[in-house]
């Protein structure tokens, strides 16, 4: 029975986000990557610098080289949606250059995203970058479907602490389906504090044709190889949490969303970085800054 029902739950889900692909926005919604944002509901625009804060904000603020696997075994509880991604980040020539690929969904409804990420500093104190996306709609008994898309965004340090952000996504207005659906358009502006110890971001959030939210998040260190995160987005129902362990060159993190009504999400994360130990973002942003002055 709980297979069965189940099975009718993702029969319903994947119903309404196929309608809503064919008549609303294409589906590819601004879902949680990686199981840092996720146990920080997306607040990481500002203070985020592993390898998928790209996707929340496309400009680079450190000089790091590393590989990272994310996956979710279970959306909502339910364990027909699946999600996985694995992104690499390193800099060549003054550029911190990036890539990833995400997927979404089930055997019946699959979302595919292929990304590359630029990012340059203009100065030590301000970076810009984009997002250049190919986006892959499979739908079972509809086909498929293909589009590219460009997101934005800059990362501006007020003081040594203190940063401030913004982005906006799918800046090409960038439509998919036989309906010319606009993918969704997204705008965000944050502001952060960033240390050794403490990291806390609170960001503005507005997609296009829905209300606007706002994000917290905050995470603390009590160890250089111990960090607790946790999150919250206005208007919802949820609680977000998350933890990291750093041993060596490695870290392993995991992050999970409690929704009173839709469930648990949960995800698990590995990163590798290449060339030496990990360090905090504090510790990479101060040197990479100090190195362009």
């Amino acid at each position: 029975m709980r297979s069965l029902g189940l099975r009718f739950w993702v029969l319903i889900f994947v119903l309404t986000v196929t309608v809503s692909a064919r008549k609303a926005n294409a589906g590819f919604e601004r879902r949680y990557v990686g199981a840092r944002a996720l146990g920080a509901a997306g607040a990481v625009g500002t203070i985020g610098e592993d390898c998928w804060s790209f996707y929340f904000n496309p400009a680079r603020s450190a000089d790091i080289s590393e590989i990272n696997l994310f996956y979710s075994p279970a959306i909502l509880g339910l364990p027909e949606l699946k999600a996985t991604g694995l992104a690499v980040r390193s800099d060549l020539l003054g550029f911190s250059l990036g890539g990833g690929v995400q997927s979404f969904g089930c055997k019946l409804y699959r979302e595919t995203v292929f990304t590359l990420n630029i990012s340059r500093p203009l100065a030590d104190f301000v970076f810009l970058g984009c997002n250049l996306n190919l986006n892959h709609l499979f739908i079972k008994g509809y086909g498929t479907d293909m589009s590219e898309s460009l997101d934005l965004g800059t990362k501006i340090f007020l003081a040594e602490h203190v940063a401030i952000s913004g982005a906006v996504t799918n800046l090409s207005s960038t439509s998919m389906t036989v309906s010319n659906d606009r993918l969704p358009q997204t705008f965000t502006f944050g502001i952060g504090f960033v240390s050794e110890e403490v990291n806390v971001e609170v960001d503005y959030f507005k997609e296009l044709g829905f209300p606007s939210a706002v994000r917290v998040a905050a995470e603390y260190s009590p160890t250089k190889e111990f960090i607790m995160r946790v999150g919250t987005t206005s208007g919802t129902s949820s609680i977000h949490a998350g933890v990291g362990l750093q041993v060596f060159s490695l870290e392993l993190d995991y992050g999970m969303a409690y929704h009173q009504v839709l469930g648990m999400t949960h995800s698990v994360g590995l990163s590798f970085r290449i060339g030496g130990e990990s360090r905090s973002d504090f510790e990479s942003i101060e040197s990479y800054r100090e190195s362009l002055k």
